[in-house]
């Protein structure tokens, strides 16, 4: 079986088959991770280190507001000497000169990896933990996207698709046959081993399987080959049969024998059996007809009669 046939491989238990499988597991695998800061996480922490920042010296919008100002900041920036006027101008000039001193801001809007830059700024600390986590996988995509992340993760993981494909490439040129083909032969199999006259046909001890004889056509002068499919010797008597498989499950028990003579004219295997019985010298034929209609695994076997054989 193995050296002519390639039986799909089974798929093992725990294999990705479907596009909900491969989600299934990626979701669990990012339900898994440790949680990354959010945008609004960052943009939280980046609002309350500006809160706790000193708040910049308004410049004011009249003379009374800018020297309200002045007045408020430390010496060091009150500039303008005493008995002097105190201009706006001269005094913006100091409070500008004190702002510029504070501690700027960090910005609190933009992109996720914008006020990660920010955050950076004031907590590198924890930026370097943030980058240390794994980044969820992606739920969309393709199936080939879905596989690919998947083996991201975890390289040694089965995919039915691509055990599949590689028993399709069929490399050594074998004839693939899938698990519910395999499952239909042995049915039919086992309904001609069980049934009590083709069981003992087929696996009768002196059997010959698919032997070859050749012969040369009287009225054409051509060389003939034959091949049996199964052939006996009986105690000096010569037996031959084909084994055909048929699908014919609508039709009463009663009607059988008829429907499968007019099957043997329609295609043409009594000639092929007086070809068989006068090439290979059998002295009695038969056919074994098996159904391969699942689940309706019936056998029947017809003699090749004189007549049919003269036709």
């Amino acid at each position: 079986l193995e050296a002519e046939f390639s039986v799909e491989p089974e798929i093992p238990e725990g294999a990705f088959t479907t596009t909900a499988t491969l989600r299934e597991f990626i979701d669990a695998h990012n339900a898994s991770l440790p949680a990354l800061l959010s945008a609004d996480d960052i943009k939280a922490l980046l609002e309350e280190y500006n809160a706790t920042l000193p708040s910049q010296m308004p410049l004011g919008a009249s003379v009374d507001e800018t020297y309200a100002s002045y007045e408020q900041l430390p010496e060091e920036f009150q500039r303008i000497e005493n008995g002097t006027k105190h201009t706006a101008t001269a005094m913006k000039a100091c409070i500008k000169e004190y702002n510029a001193t504070l501690p700027a801001p960090v910005k609190t809007s933009g992109s996720r990896d914008a006020l990660l830059e920010q955050l950076a700024i004031i907590n590198p600390d924890l930026v370097a933990q943030e980058a240390q986590k794994s980044s969820p996988l992606k739920v969309s995509g393709t199936k080939a996207d879905l596989i690919q992340a998947v083996k991201s993760v975890n390289p040694a993981v089965v995919f039915a698709d691509e055990l599949l494909d590689a028993w399709r490439e069929n490399t050594e040129g074998k004839v693939l046959v899938t698990r519910q083909q395999l499952s239909t032969a042995l049915n039919i199999q086992k309904a001609l081993l069980e049934h009590p006259t083709a069981g003992k046909l087929l696996t009768h001890p002196s059997r010959a399987v698919e032997v070859s004889y050749f012969g040369i056509d009287e009225e054409t002068g051509l060389e003939v080959r034959v091949r049996p499919d199964l052939e006996l010797d009986m105690g000096g008597l010569r037996i031959g049969a084909d084994l055909k498989t048929i699908s014919m499950w609508n039709i009463k028990q009663e009607g059988l024998r008829a429907k499968l003579h007019r099957e043997i004219i329609d295609r043409d295997y009594h000639l092929s059996a007086a070809m068989y019985c006068e090439t290979a010298a059998l002295d009695q034929f038969f056919w074994i007809f098996v159904n391969k209609d699942e689940n309706y695994h019936w056998v029947a076997i017809i003699e090749a009669s004189t007549e049919l054989l003269e036709l």
